[in-house]
């Protein structure tokens, strides 16, 4: 497979600790983001070969759940401070350099964009609405124009997806394809 473990190579399992391998590289893929795995994956994955016990087909509980806490972990480690976040993905804001990679991961991520209008659909749509709905900032509004607001908010987003990939990007030092921009 080389020397990342970013690929998603979908081999069928030929012995019992082929199927093992297969199921300890899904594990680190779920539990680890893809700057880890293509520095330290592979150095993971024969620790968690060498500490299986023979002729398994899969992981044991208490390994995946050590695995799972474990890069879980290290993911809010390597996250910014709340209210950094908040403006980051509210508002686009730049973050420290130290943070690069972790946007680099983010904005290239498989989820970027659902991320990105839940954010904003949890802490600006529905409290907004809720607010609203009670009465507490006047007459109740229409459900109708909020939810065309919301809606166009998504379609919005959706069709500018790669301008705000991008535009984050450059914002952080980095190529549209996730390289860092040279000095």
């Amino acid at each position: 497979m080389g020397n990342a473990m970013t690929g998603h190579e979908h081999l069928a399992a030929e012995s019992p600790s082929d199927a093992y391998t297969d199921r300890c590289r899904l594990l680190l893929r779920v539990a680890y983001p893809p700057r880890f795995l293509h520095a330290r994956g592979e150095e993971f994955l024969g620790t968690l070969l060498d500490l299986a016990e023979p002729d398994r087909s899969l992981p044991d509980l208490r390994t995946v759940l050590n695995v799972l806490r474990a890069g879980a972990a290290w993911r809010l480690r390597e996250r910014p401070p709340l209210w950094r976040w908040l403006c980051y993905r509210l508002f686009g804001k730049r973050l420290p350099l130290h943070y690069r990679r972790w946007v680099r991961d983010d904005v290239r991520g498989r989820f970027f964009l659902l991320r990105l209008l839940g954010t904003w659909t949890f802490l600006v749509f529905l409290p907004y609405t809720l607010v609203d709905g009670l009465g507490l900032i006047g007459e109740p509004g229409s459900w109708g124009l909020k939810v065309g607001a919301l809606l166009g908010a998504c379609m919005t987003a959706i069709a500018s997806r790669r301008r705000i990939r991008r535009d984050l990007l450059a914002k952080h030092r980095f190529n549209s394809n996730g390289t860092p921009i040279a000095p």
